[in-house]
């Protein structure tokens, strides 16, 4: 009896100090980087999402002098990457190219497995990527101010494209509507080359695609710019006004930036965030993001965890006001 009395006791404090062990190894992990490093996207290739992880990869595995690769795991908006980089093991081999479609999925999806404050750590932020309303030029509308008259003449009568709820276009074209006071009829479209052709076409009045997207139908003068999304003109764009000019407090642009599952070593992050910075200030890294349509707002993972927060209340605020409810 004594014999298996002490037997159990060795056994349970062996399995503790097993218990011990392995919640340790994965908060504590070894010499980093160990092996390839991932950035799981949530969209699919040629997206922008993708196009700043892929940059951010090479440069990364420059200076890492180790292997980074981009994974990409779209669908469900970005929410199957999410959950995926939550659950990961915290040592810096997971990251996620994260972007308001994380702090927007809870108001968008029912039965989420992840929260998208708690169970992720700020790493650094990118910047952030207006969208760009424009109209067709068959529209007597030539600004922002003339699509309110417009809209609040006849309420309903302007249709937008919209990619879908949660989409830059939906959320631009939604904000226009709560800010200033007006009523845009949606028109929803499953891809943007549809939502372009249409707008081109007249079936549509409005379109609100990404900078990126819509700047050659601005410079071939296919469609009239008449504002971009973000709180203050882009660089990209300089000569096209910001609609929150016209709107004060509009401000639609979506921020984009690093995280990794909840958990990571402090030192890591650190590292981590000061390459990225030290990236994003390359002179012809801003280059290549200008062009892709990201207005470049170097940050650590102070600055990122501020950005999501703020992003997170104003999603819900934007949601609740117009009674939008997951499914």
């Amino acid at each position: 009896m004594i014999r298996r009395r002490t037997f159990a006791r060795t056994a349970g404090t062996i399995a503790a100090a097993a218990l011990v062990a392995a919640r340790s190894a994965r908060a504590q992990p070894g010499p980093w980087p160990g092996k390839v490093i991932r950035i799981v996207c949530g969209f699919s290739v040629g997206t922008t999402t993708d196009l700043l992880a892929r940059l951010l990869a090479a440069r990364l595995t420059e200076r890492l002098g180790a292997s980074v690769v981009v994974e990409n795991r779209p669908g469900a908006g970005g929410t199957i990457a999410a959950a995926q980089v939550a659950r990961a093991v915290p040592d810096g081999h997971t990251l996620m190219l994260a972007s308001l479609a994380l702090t927007l999925a809870p108001r968008l999806f029912n039965n989420l497995t992840f929260r998208p404050i708690e169970d992720f750590q700020p790493i650094g932020m990118m910047g952030y990527a207006p969208n760009v309303m424009l109209a067709g030029l068959n529209v007597p509308i030539t600004s922002i101010a003339e699509l309110i008259a417009e809209a609040k003449k006849e309420p309903g009568k302007l249709r937008y494209a919209s990619s879908g709820p949660g989409s830059g276009s939906w959320i631009g074209c939604k904000l226009l509507e709560v800010k200033a006071g007006i009523v845009l009829e949606e028109v929803p479209y499953a891809s943007t080359a549809q939502a372009t052709n249409d707008a081109l076409g007249g079936q549509v009045e409005l379109h609100c695609p990404s900078l990126a997207g819509g700047m050659p139908l601005v410079k071939d003068g296919r469609l009239r710019p008449l504002g971009v999304t973000s709180a203050k003109r882009s660089a990209a764009a300089p000569e096209i006004p910001a609609i929150a000019e016209t709107v004060p407090g509009y401000d639609a642009s979506a921020w984009y930036g690093v995280v990794g599952p909840a958990g990571m070593p402090e030192p890591i992050v650190r590292r981590l965030s000061e390459e990225m910075q030290t990236i994003l200030n390359d002179p012809s890294v801003q280059l290549t993001l200008r062009t892709a349509g990201l207005d470049v707002e170097a940050g650590g993972a102070g600055t990122l965890r501020t950005v999501m927060a703020d992003a997170l209340v104003s999603g819900n605020d934007l949601m609740d006001r117009i009674g939008y409810r997951p499914h």
